[in-house]
């Protein structure tokens, strides 16, 4: 049985876990699609969800740069965002609310996001969390994204946890394969792509909500 006493830490993923964010970056990617008359926008955003920018860039090159300037188009999904979010970054249900209490608790946090480093902390000041992370690792810190385990073996390593003692915190299908790969016990919380077998045999346990993990934590642990 693990409990917050006897684990090393947890590592979060970003997108989809603490920020509300994959839901935006779809629709304006849809929104985008639409204009320009892209196909099957929908299957390729989720198969870049978890990805960092290079992988990214390179997946949206292969669908769509015979017929299209992929750094125009991605100009411009990235204005719909910005414009959207104008307001500030949306955080999940829970998410400030589980990180003050993990922060409070003394649990050593991470967060491995294949989002670029300056990216994140600017985003983690803006909402008042910055603070809870020990270690952060960006996508642009490492050469290979998930689903490769690289981000997520330098996090352990640079907080000095044993991942087969450490929790990893993720949405994603790319995401949960890395945290696997990388020997640590993945936490399922879904948040746009419907698990399929493979993230479900691969993750430790599996939450509907961040609540309802630091609830399962309080009262039994996992």
């Amino acid at each position: 049985m693990y409990t917050l006493n006897n684990i090393d830490g947890i590592v979060f993923d970003m997108d989809g876990v603490i920020f509300d964010t994959e839901a935006v970056c779809m629709e304006c990617w849809l929104k985008v699609g639409k204009r320009y008359g892209l196909e099957n926008v929908e299957y390729y955003v989720r198969l870049c969800t978890g990805r960092n920018e290079k992988d990214t860039e390179r997946i949206v090159t292969e669908a769509y740069g015979d017929k299209h300037d992929i750094k125009k188009l991605r100009a411009e999904v990235n204005d719909e965002v910005q414009a959207t979010l104008k307001k500030g970054v949306p955080l999940k249900a829970g998410a400030r609310e589980v990180l003050e209490w993990l922060h409070e608790s003394g649990v050593k946090i991470g967060l491995a996001s294949s989002t670029r480093y300056d990216v994140i902390v600017r985003e983690m000041t803006e909402v008042g969390l910055l603070h809870c992370f020990d270690a952060i690792i960006g996508g642009d810190m490492v050469e290979k994204s998930k689903p490769e385990p690289d981000i997520y073996i330098t996090a352990c390593r640079k907080l000095g946890f044993d991942p087969k003692n450490t929790f990893a915190v993720e949405d994603s299908r790319n995401g949960i394969i890395s945290a696997s790969a990388a020997g640590m016990m993945p936490i399922l919380i879904p948040d746009l792509i419907e698990p399929d077998e493979e993230m479900l045999e691969k993750a430790y346990v599996k939450f509907d909500s961040l609540m309802e993990f630091k609830d399962k934590m309080l009262s039994t642990g996992l």
